[in-house]
């Protein structure tokens, strides 16, 4: 509302509450006159701003909003933010307005857009449909494709790409001390925090998203991680076939306004020790269950790929199925460990008690009791010759993240055609052991690994 409305809607405030306060005296024949009503002010600022504040269902303007000549005591107040028809955000709480007093309330707004999210990458060959919660080329969100190669009329590798880390909280963390948390893979991991942001040219395409981790209760999801991601694609014959991932990953436990929506956090934060950082993959090449992984770690290289070469689902590209890759383009900064890994479907931690399964996948160091067998490189995870739905993940740490500190990543996704000779379409092609050079499948994927060799030169050329 504009400033002189401002004055005018707190006065008919102050006037209703005085006719409902006289009515309520009735005929009654007590005739003690009623306690003369205090008042107060409220500064109310949101991030971002721009919301409609609601006092007791009253509309009183839009953030930051001064709102003067409240009664004393406590109220219910929402703001509500509508960035676009996808995306809305809102806070709701119980503020106390104190007597001849103008207090300030500062709040971090939480919502974005889940299925069906509009973002579309769509410059190169990789068309890749992303939502405000961190989920990139998500089919699984979304009734459209949501991962195409080549172009608009190639197939859709049905995909789910996410943000995974896993930590341990340190002895800052009060009861909560020691526990260890994971991000979930389709679980509510990450909620929005900003409406996204798109800068768009004739060449190169930039998507912003902010978000934070959620969850419920303590030890559900991750709460303190604060998330900026950014994907840059670019339509050059060089780079027409890489999407990069970048992230800045900053613990926010520390901040009034998360600790708001998560009051258990303790006061002032507390800090993720061993934490491990990662971007994951989800893919499908045509069937889901007949897919295959390997690793090239001499250009920090994990991707998928169809076992013989051959699906039916993938039309016209039946017989030469892509290789669907991630590349660890820049690793974050005081990393000294990095592993390449696999899992299962069936191996998922959707849901409670396996976020110490989570921290050792990503970490590297998966146990007896765990079900998949650890290979003996400290660079590699799980491998395995036996199609199945497989998900892997290019981790890095450990790391310690203090409150207000801050941890970056960048990785591309980058998508090949099999090398012409080295397959033939319906015979099973072996993953063999990652560390050897001289397996069948880093032949096949040669078009994939000289793109991978590429990224970062292109990223430090196109990086915004």
């Amino acid at each position: 509302m504009t400033g002189q409305a401002r004055p005018a809607r707190c006065r008919l405030y102050r006037l209703a509450l005085a006719i409902l306060a006289f009515a309520a005296l009735g005929c009654s024949d007590n005739r003690t006159r009623p306690t003369t009503p205090t008042f107060g002010g409220l500064v109310v600022r949101s991030d971002p701003d721009g919301a409609e504040a609601i006092l007791d269902g009253v509309p009183l303007g839009t953030t930051p909003v001064t709102l003067n000549d409240l009664p004393t005591g406590p109220h219910d107040l929402d703001l509500e933010l509508t960035a676009s028809p996808a995306e809305s955000f809102s806070w709701s709480g119980v503020v106390n307005v104190r007597d001849d007093a103008t207090d300030t309330l500062e709040v971090a707004l939480e919502g974005g857009c889940g299925f069906n999210c509009p973002f579309l990458m769509d410059r190169g060959r990789i068309r890749c449909r992303s939502t405000g919660l961190g989920d990139t080329c998500a089919s699984a969100f979304f009734d459209a494709a949501a991962l195409q190669w080549p172009g608009s009329n190639g197939p859709d590798y049905g995909s789910g790409g996410r943000l995974l880390v896993a930590a341990i909280l340190d002895d800052d963390a009060g009861q909560l001390a020691g526990d260890t948390v994971a991000s979930r893979l389709y679980d509510l991991t990450w909620l929005g925090r900003a409406p996204t942001e798109e800068l768009q040219g004739p060449r190169l395409k930039l998507t912003e998203h902010e978000y934070w981790g959620t969850g419920s209760a303590p030890g559900v999801a991750v709460q303190g991680l604060s998330v900026k991601q950014t994907l840059l694609a670019v339509d050059s014959a060089a780079v027409e076939d890489v999407l990069f991932v970048h992230f800045e990953i900053e613990n926010a436990s520390g901040d009034a306004r998360y600790r708001m929506h998560y009051p258990w956090i303790p006061e002032g934060g507390y800090t993720f020790r061993d934490l491990y950082i990662g971007f994951s993959l989800d893919i499908d090449v045509g069937a889901a269950t007949d897919d295959l992984g390997s690793f090239d770690p001499d250009v920090d290289l994990s991707f998928i790929y169809d076992a013989d070469f051959r699906d039916e689902e993938l039309g016209s590209f039946s017989d030469r199925p892509a290789l669907v890759g991630c590349v660890g383009v820049e690793p974050p900064e005081g990393a000294t460990e990095r592993t390449l890994t696999l899992w299962r479907a069936s191996d998922d931690w959707d849901g409670e008690g396996r976020d110490g399964f989570a921290w050792r996948l990503l970490a590297g160091r998966l146990q007896a009791g765990d079900g998949l067998p650890d290979h003996p490189s400290p660079d590699i995870g799980y491998v395995s010759d036996e199609p199945d739905d497989y998900r892997f993940i290019d981790a890095h740490g450990p790391l310690n993240l203090a409150p207000g500190e801050t941890a970056t990543l960048t990785v591309a996704i980058v998508l090949a055609d099999p090398a012409p000779g080295t397959f033939v379409p319906g015979t099973h092609m072996p993953a063999g052991d990652p560390t050897d050079p001289g397996r069948p499948i880093i032949a096949v994927a040669a078009n994939l690994r000289a793109l991978a060799a590429l990224t970062p030169e292109l990223w430090a050329r196109y990086r915004p």
